[in-house]
């Protein structure tokens, strides 16, 4: 008899199997209407967006064409900018200010048009070109008395003075020069900006207004011994959501408060297995969804950088946020010289050189929809573009050149150096 019911009670009936049948249905039939109305809802969205669109307006990112400037001298460009538009020299239009470098050899003193000169932006819907204009043509700008005595008296008791960069801050046209062997060692000449656009030079002490925004956003937060969770295999607590250990020879992330077993979702090696948990530094901060950590394992000198996405559970290492990092609007996710990565969990990083970026100003574009990053390097002048669209959520090419201008119709001008 007991050997009877054990027979029945391991081998399923006709019921069970039926059951298991329906689930699996039941299953196929709820993933089924899932992705159905996945579908309309996309197709929702894309129509919704198209009559925004008709509403609003929008353009995507589009060449319209390229153009050299050519200068008297060979020159080392530097950058350029928009300065408003031209009067006085017979035509009408929007005006850019070229800043370069140049070698004079037996010329004994620098003018302004061995380093600057204006050109008139004229284009229509197909093409454009950059016309020579007089340097008297935007008023206040060059031709002003008190600034070509001040560039004078600056490349005259400064022999190695060069310029390093053109930069607009609120209502400040700056143009920053080098004095001395290091890209600190400053002189900043500057103008003011009326809210039409006129200019009128002030003098050379831009130096209070040549100040870069902090190059993270969001703060970070370093760990304690409150936050250490002993063990068997010991952790450090972030936020009650992460555990983070660096001990037994590897930087290990787990998601499970857990000191019993010593594997987790993310593992990889340090240089010192013999450490214990106060041996390494870690920092924290939360952006949205993610969450950003900064680790120095003993006995190492490099920062890690890691990023965990809340939703997806998955981490990926991203040194690049240690060197400048941006919150991506509407906590959408995170930018930074080398990528980007969203909370939707997707991740990129370009093959660009970031050597020396440093983050200089982000523009956004009046409907709100394009959002416009901008990283410098103040020692060769490079910059490096990155295009966020909030509503495809995705970054458009990265633009790497020696300076842009943009104009008050959205046009951006990229100038790239070449032999």
């Amino acid at each position: 008899m007991t050997e009877a019911q054990s027979q029945e009670t391991a081998s399923p009936g006709p019921d069970a199997e039926d059951a298991r049948t329906l689930d699996a249905g039941t299953y196929e039939v709820l993933r089924a209407r899932l992705r159905e109305q996945t579908g309309e809802l996309a197709r929702r969205t894309e129509a919704l967006n198209a009559r925004r669109l008709e509403v609003f307006g929008g353009s995507d990112m589009t060449l319209l064409g390229t153009e050299r400037i050519r200068t008297e001298h060979n020159c080392v460009p530097r950058d350029i900018i928009s300065v408003g538009r031209s009067v006085g020299d017979g035509a009408d239009g929007d005006m850019i200010l070229f800043g370069y470098n140049v070698f004079i050899g037996l010329q004994r003193e620098t003018r302004v048009c061995d380093v600057f000169s204006t050109h008139r932006y004229e284009h229509d819907d197909d093409s454009f070109t950059f016309v020579d204009a007089p340097e008297d043509a935007v008023p206040g700008l060059l031709s002003d008395e008190e600034f070509r005595q001040e560039f004078a008296r600056l490349y005259r008791y400064y022999r190695d003075t060069r310029l390093l960069q053109l930069r607009r801050v609120e209502d400040r046209l700056l143009a920053v020069f080098q004095t001395g062997p290091n890209t600190e060692d400053v002189r900043v000449l500057r103008w003011s900006v009326s809210p039409t656009g006129e200019l009128s030079y002030m003098d050379d002490r831009g130096e209070r207004d040549h100040v870069r925004p902090p190059a993270h956003d969001f703060t970070w937060v370093e760990t304690t011994r409150e936050d250490h969770v002993s063990g068997r295999h010991p952790h450090i607590s972030i936020l009650d959501e992460l555990f983070v250990e660096t001990v037994n020879g590897d930087l290990t992330i787990k998601v499970e408060n857990n000191t019993e077993v010593g594997e987790g979702i993310y593992s990889e090696p340090v240089d010192e297995s013999l450490q214990s948990l106060a041996d390494a530094s870690v920092h924290y901060a939360r952006v949205g969804a993610l969450i950003l950590l900064r680790v120095l394992p003993y006995n190492e000198t490099e920062w890690r950088h890691l990023v965990f996405n809340t939703r997806t559970k998955a981490v990926e290492r991203l040194d690049g946020i240690g060197q400048a990092c941006q919150r991506l609007p509407d906590d959408q996710g995170l930018i930074f010289p080398g990528g980007y990565h969203l909370t939707t969990g997707a991740v990129r990083t370009f093959d660009t050189d970031v050597t020396d970026l440093e983050f200089e100003r982000v523009v956004r574009s009046p409907n709100g929809e394009d959002v416009l990053y901008v990283f410098h390097s103040p020692a060769d002048g490079r910059s490096l573009l990155l295009s966020y669209n909030t509503i495809r959520k995705e970054v458009a090419t990265p633009i790497v050149c020696h300076g842009y201008s943009l104009f008050d119709d959205g046009t951006m001008t990229v100038f790239r150096e070449t032999s």
